[in-house]
């Protein structure tokens, strides 16, 4: 098998592992699906910077590329699994680093302020958007959906607790905020699908 057969045989494999269209990859890299298609058919070759560009985005080496079939889509993709995994977790921690320090020097300076513990609920929406941000960037599609739900309803839940600890007399009809929740719900359930379909 020649170079450009093993080139066609893992940018295919590679491609269908990520759940990329020919045209989604075209657009990631700015060439066109025909550029993408020629190049899984094995009718040409992208140049050496196209090259490392495809290398960097399936996170293989160049050699990986060219080379027979050999690599394993399982691996790679738990590779990719892993790193996506610690990135969201150094992101997610980051935002609980700022949420304790937040409660810290409130507490420390700020004696007189109650309910600091408000700054960790408030942590879980910032996460929720920081996730989000990373699964759509991933194309995490049902990930995706999965954490917008999430953070409709904590950003509920935070809305509700500020408005019950910080009103002095809060409202008998307080909970009515938790009906704005079921229709989001039902149309990120709906958005989820209709991206699903597409």
């Amino acid at each position: 098998m020649d170079i450009k057969e093993n080139l066609a045989q893992n940018l295919t494999r590679l491609r269908k592992a990520e759940g990329l269209t020919q045209a989604e990859l075209a657009t990631k890299l700015n060439y066109s699906d025909k550029a993408v298609s020629k190049w899984e058919r094995g009718e040409s070759v992208p140049d050496l910077y196209v090259l490392k560009q495809l290398a960097d985005f399936y996170c293989v080496s160049i050699d990986a590329l060219i080379s027979e079939p050999l690599i394993k889509k399982p691996l790679l993709t738990q590779n990719k699994g892993k790193r996506r995994f610690i990135i969201a977790m150094c992101a997610t921690g980051l935002v609980w680093l700022v949420a304790i320090t937040c409660f810290a020097f409130i507490n420390i300076i700020i004696q007189s302020i109650v309910h600091t513990w408000m700054a960790f609920v408030y942590a879980i929406p910032v996460t929720m958007i920081v996730l989000l941000v990373l699964t759509s960037v991933w194309r995490k599609k049902i990930t995706a959906g999965i954490i917008t739900s999430l953070l409709v309803w904590s950003t509920i839940v935070a809305v509700y607790l500020s408005l019950f600890y910080l009103l002095p007399t809060p409202p008998e009809q307080l909970w009515t905020l938790f009906l704005i929740g079921i229709p989001l719900q039902i149309l990120i359930i709906f958005w989820s699908i209709y991206r699903k379909i597409k």
